[in-house]
C-alpha cells in the first residue's frame, strides 16, 4: 500500500470512528401511541407542579394575574388528551366556565393546557426533541421548554436558568424562538434571544409537523429546526455576560415542560377567535444521549 492509499485508508477509518462517536441513542421517550396520558412520565400543571400560577377573572371581572405575565387563561387538565398517535394540547374561549380557587370559585374566560415531567424525569445534557404541529390563532403562545429540577418554584423565587427549546407566537408564526434565561448575581434576568429561526410561511408551523430540538453539552447549547442548527450559545458566553464565572446554571438536570398559553391580546378583536378552540399536536418527545 503506497503512502497516498495509506492516508486515504486512515482518513476513512478516522471518519467512521468520528461518525460513530457522534451517534445518539434514545434514553427517554413518549411516542403517545396509547389512548391516555402516561402518568408515570407526566404531571398536569397544578397543585404547585411545576409552579402555582393562576390567571382568572374575579367577582368584579378583573384579571387575577398571579404570575405577572399579563396572560388571560387558566390551565385545565381536560384540555389534554392522547389520540391518533398524538398528545393534543388545546386552548379555548370559555363560556360560563368556573374553576375552584383559594377563596371559592372564579370565572375563566380562556383556558390553555400544560404538563411537565416535574419530579418524574430530568436530564443533564443530551438532545431533547419534539415533533409537533403548532396551534393556530392570534394570541396563542405554544412552548417546549425546561426548568432546573432543583428549582424550589415558590412565588418570588426565580429559576437560575431556563432553556426555551421552541416558542412561537400565533399572531405571526414567522419565527421560532430558542432562548436562554439566566439569573445574574444581582438577581435580575439576562435573556439571550438572538438568531431565531425565520419562517417564510406561517402555515409551515401550523399545517405541518416539524422537529424542534436542542443539543446540549458542558460547552454549548445548539438549537435545531428540522435537524438543522440555527443558533448556538457557549457556556463561556453565558458566564461572561452574567458575571457567573464560578458556576454554570446549565450544568445540572432540567425537566421538560409543554404548554399552550394565551397572550393578553387574545380576543381583543373578536374576529381573531375564528380558530378557537385550537390544538397543538405533538407526535413525540424524545431525549437522546451520546453512545458511550
Amino acid at each position: 500500500m503506497n503512502k497516498n492509499m495509506k492516508k486515504i485508508f486512515f482518513f476513512f477509518i478516522f471518519a467512521v470512528f468520528m461518525q460513530a462517536a457522534e451517534q445518539w441513542e434514545i434514553v427517554w421517550q413518549d411516542e403517545f401511541d396509547g389512548t391516555a396520558l402516561d402518568m408515570s412520565k407526566w404531571s398536569y400543571w397544578k397543585n404547585g407542579h411545576p409552579f402555582d400560577i393562576k390567571y382568572y377573572s374575579n367577582a368584579n371581572g378583573d384579571l387575577v394575574d398571579s404570575g405577572g405575565n399579563k396572560q388571560k387563561f387558566y390551565y385545565l387538565d381536560e384540555n389534554i388528551k392522547v389520540e391518533n398517535g398524538n398528545l393534543v394540547l388545546t386552548a379555548k374561549k370559555e363560556e360560563n366556565k368556573y374553576v375552584n380557587v383559594e377563596n371559592g370559585t372564579a370565572k375563566i374566560d380562556y383556558s390553555g393546557s400544560a404538563l411537565s415531567t416535574d419530579k418524574k424525569y430530568a436530564v443533564k445534557y443530551g438532545k431533547i426533541e419534539m415533533r409537533a404541529k403548532m396551534p393556530k390563532g392570534v394570541g396563542t403562545f405554544p412552548a417546549f421548554w425546561m426548568w432546573p429540577a432543583e428549582y424550589p418554584r415558590k412565588i418570588g423565587e426565580r429559576a437560575e436558568g431556563e432553556i426555551d427549546i421552541a416558542e412561537a407566537y400565533g399572531d405571526s408564526f414567522n419565527k421560532v424562538f430558542g432562548t436562554l434565561h439566566i439569573l445574574k448575581k444581582d438577581m435580575t434576568y439576562k435573556s439571550i434571544f438572538h438568531s431565531n429561526k425565520k419562517i417564510k410561511n406561517s402555515s409551515e408551523l401550523t399545517d405541518n409537523y416539524n422537529i424542534y430540538s436542542i443539543e446540549w453539552n458542558e460547552k454549548e447549547i445548539k438549537w435545531l429546526y428540522n435537524n438543522k442548527v440555527y443558533k448556538k450559545v457557549t457556556m463561556n458566553k453565558v458566564k461572561r455576560i452574567t458575571d457567573r464565572l464560578e458556576d454554570d446554571p446549565f450544568s445540572k438536570p432540567y425537566f421538560i415542560i409543554l404548554d399552550v398559553a394565551l397572550q393578553n391580546k387574545t380576543g381583543d378583536d373578536p374576529a381573531t377567535l375564528k380558530d378557537f378552540p385550537t390544538e397543538m399536536k405533538i407526535d413525540y418527545v424524545r431525549v437522546y444521549q451520546k453512545k458511550k
